[in-house]
C-alpha cells in the first residue's frame, strides 16, 4: 500500500546523522502550507519528526529497523484517498508493536494490533468501537477506528500530525532536500 503522508518520529537518535546517513540536508526554510515533499521538525519534549508527501522512496525504501538502530522510532502513515492509517514502533532496531486500520471494503470496525502496543490502545479501541457501532462517528472521520493509530502515536510522542497546534510551542517544518554530489 502506497501512503499519502507518513511522519517518523525519532527520540534517541543522532539527527544530523541520520540526515547524513539519508542523503538529506535541513534547508531551514519554513513549509508552513505542508508543501515539502519531505520535511523536518522538532518537537519541545526531545522528539523530532521528518514528514514525507507521497515519498519517492528517499525514505519509505529503508528498512525502518534501519532507521533506528538506537534509540526509538514512532511511524505514522495515512491513505487519504483509503480510510488507511497505520502506526508502528521501534526500539534499538527491532519492531516492538503496530496498530494499523484497514477500512477499505467498508471494514470500518477493523483494527490489526501486533506486538506490545502502548498502553493507550485498548482505550481508545473500546472507545473508537463504541462510537462506530452507534454511528455516533463518520467512520472515515475523528473518533472512528481510522483515528485509533493517529491518535496511539499522540500517546506515545505528543504530536499528532493533524494537530500540531496541540504542542507547545507549535512545531516549525523546515524542508529537507536530496545533497547533491558532485562527480568529478
Amino acid at each position: 500500500m502506497d501512503f499519502d503522508l507518513s511522519f517518523y518520529k525519532f527520540h534517541g537518535v543522532d539527527r544530523a546523522g541520520l540526515l547524513d546517513a539519508l542523503g538529506m540536508r535541513d534547508t531551514g526554510e519554513p513549509d508552513p502550507n505542508d508543501e515539502a515533499p519531505y520535511a523536518i521538525a522538532d518537537l519541545p519534549n526531545g522528539w523530532f519528526v521528518i514528514r514525507t508527501n507521497n515519498d519517492s522512496g528517499l525514505i519509505s525504501n529503508y528498512d525502518r529497523k534501519t532507521l533506528c538502530r538506537e534509540g526509538r522510532l514512532i511511524t505514522c502513515d495515512v491513505a487519504t484517498v483509503d480510510p488507511v492509517s497505520q502506526a508502528a514502533g521501534y526500539e534499538n532496531g527491532e519492531e516492538i508493536w503496530i496498530v494499523q486500520h484497514d477500512g477499505r471494503n467498508n471494514d470500518y470496525l477493523d483494527l490489526d494490533i501486533e506486538g506490545d502496543a502502548p498502553d493507550a490502545v485498548p482505550e481508545l479501541h473500546k472507545r473508537a468501537f463504541a462510537a462506530v457501532q452507534r454511528g455516533m462517528v463518520d467512520p472515515r472521520g475523528p473518533g472512528s477506528m481510522l483515528d485509533v493509530p493517529l491518535e496511539v502515536v499522540k500517546a506515545v510522542t505528543g504530536f499528532r500530525h493533524d494537530r500540531p497546534q496541540d504542542v507547545r510551542p507549535t512545531p516549525v517544518f523546515t524542508w529537507l532536500e536530496p545533497i547533491k554530489t558532485v562527480i568529478d
